[in-house]
């Protein structure tokens, strides 16, 4: 049986290979710092343990509703919302299983066939990979280092506006690089966005 071919637009995650050779070097007794997945290995808090035990005693072991439980989408929106000062509501959280199939779904409704799209590089793989896979044009913007670390590069951001940008992924902190945006980037990069109707 033939894969489609459009299976070659996707790119791969290097990041399980990088995770297969980590393992191994932790076998031989080395410390790793696994920075190469969003797995952390802390051990899940007793509380969490004792309310997912109590929520299978209770037998809540079927479907939830698609975005989410309601409590829990509340309860987010409200911790979110209180650091942010802002006020999301549970209309504006839905729980997702993981990164790469919110981006996936992101872009499979929202983005069309030819829309350029901006993302951070260094960054998540996964964004060049969907944004290529969904027929988008996949933008990279990266970092320049300032006096007080990274920075946004406004100037391959502005490149890719001149470009038709319709779309901008953007994470703060980023992954990999750790660089975190002070207030007045992120209202920049805002203003960017709604100037240019992204």
């Amino acid at each position: 049986m033939d894969v489609a071919k459009r299976m070659d637009l996707l790119g791969s995650e290097t990041a399980f290979a990088v995770s297969a050779e980590a393992a191994t070097l932790a076998a031989t007794g080395k410390k790793i710092f696994p920075f190469h997945l969003g797995d952390i290995n802390l051990p899940t808090p007793a509380t969490i343990v004792s309310a997912v035990k109590e929520a299978i005693k209770a037998g809540k072991t079927g479907y939830c509703p698609s975005p989410g439980i309601p409590e829990l989408r509340e309860a987010l929106g409200k911790d979110v919302g209180d650091a942010r000062g802002l006020n999301y509501g549970i209309d504006n959280v839905s729980i997702q299983p993981g990164g790469k199939p919110s981006i996936g779904k992101y872009i499979a409704s929202m983005m069309e066939k030819g829309d350029v799209v901006l993302y951070p590089n260094p960054g998540y793989p996964i964004y060049e990979s969907q944004i290529e896979f969904y027929g988008g044009i996949a933008h990279p913007y990266g970092y320049v280092d300032s006096p007080d670390g990274l920075r946004l590069d406004f100037d391959a951001i502005d490149e890719g506006i001149r470009k038709g940008t319709k779309h901008i992924f953007y994470n703060n902190y980023n992954n990999p690089t750790g660089a975190s945006s002070p207030d007045e980037e992120m209202q920049r990069l805002a203003n960017l966005v709604v100037e240019n109707d992204m």
